[in-house]
């Protein structure tokens, strides 16, 4: 028992311990890596940030179950896609400049829409006006409109959705004429 406690105690500054215990480790936890995010490059950078993570924080990582390299690289996987959503798509630079400037500047133009906005049913105009122009809250405009919080939820996803439909719509139907 003294003997080990000796070796954790030096377990920073052992190099060979180090290796071992990454070399014990490292399959299982790249595997499980591997299996959420099906990209080896991606796989790999992983890891090793999972392993960056752990001995920047702990001293004795050694007496780390796999089951807490598992969860740590798991929450660094889904910081990883919470990034890349919150990113946005990315469209390519060519793309956008052969969509011509004055299509943009329509999508952009308040007036175009508000026309979109006027064919929407008025509930759904309500509910826009309140949550996105007025920036009500989802209760307030429950309380508001006199409709539970998840209606407004789903009215406002509706509402969005068909928005964004008639937009399209109007935009392709212009290009034609």
């Amino acid at each position: 028992m003294v003997k080990k406690l000796k070796q954790l105690l030096n377990f920073k500054t052992n190099e060979k311990q180090l290796s071992l215990w990454c070399n014990q480790t490292w399959p299982e936890l790249y595997r499980y890596i591997y299996n959420r995010v099906q990209n080896r490059e991606e796989a790999e950078d992983v890891t090793q940030e999972t392993y960056m993570k752990i001995l920047a924080k702990y001293s004795y990582p050694e007496l780390l179950s796999i089951a807490y390299l598992k969860t740590t690289a798991l929450n660094i996987i889904r910081d990883r896609w919470r990034r890349k959503r919150t990113s946005g798509t990315q469209v390519p630079l060519e793309e956008a400049l052969l969509a011509g400037e004055n299509e943009i500047s329509k999508v952009l133009d308040s007036t175009y829409i508000e026309e979109a906005l006027r064919q929407l049913p008025k509930d759904q105009q309500t509910v826009l006006e309140l949550r996105l122009i007025n920036s009500y809250s989802r209760a307030e405009t429950a309380q508001k409109m006199n409709k539970s919080e998840d209606a407004i939820r789903g009215l406002q996803y509706r509402a969005i959705r068909k928005l964004r439909e008639l937009m399209l719509n109007n935009l392709k139907e212009e290009n034609r004429t």
